[in-house]
């Protein structure tokens, strides 16, 4: 499997939050763990986000191992929608964390 560069996990973020203002940078070293928290956006938003605009094997490229759990947690699944989108990442989350 192919890593992303940082340049492209920026593009990736950035065509993301493409109705925000958001510098994605700031997003990267938020992804990367730079940076705990962004002005105007919580955690969950950006997760839910991310989950629902890329697939799988994107996201595990793009979202650190220490992140996917979080990123992977009931109150951020429970945004989701459809419910199907839901299921799927359940189910991703017991395979991965068993």
């Amino acid at each position: 499997m192919k890593q992303l560069t940082p340049e492209d996990k920026k593009k990736l973020l950035s065509n993301a939050f493409w109705d925000k203002n958001v510098d994605e940078n700031q997003l990267y070293d938020f992804i990367i763990g730079k940076i705990e928290t962004l002005p105007f956006f919580d955690k969950k938003l950006i997760f839910c986000r991310l989950l629902s605009t890329y697939d799988w094997y994107t996201l595990i490229k793009l979202v650190p191992k220490k992140l996917l759990r979080e990123a992977l947690a009931d109150d951020v699944l429970g945004r989701l929608y459809p419910k199907e989108l839901k299921e799927k990442y359940k189910y991703a989350r017991e395979i991965l964390f068993k």
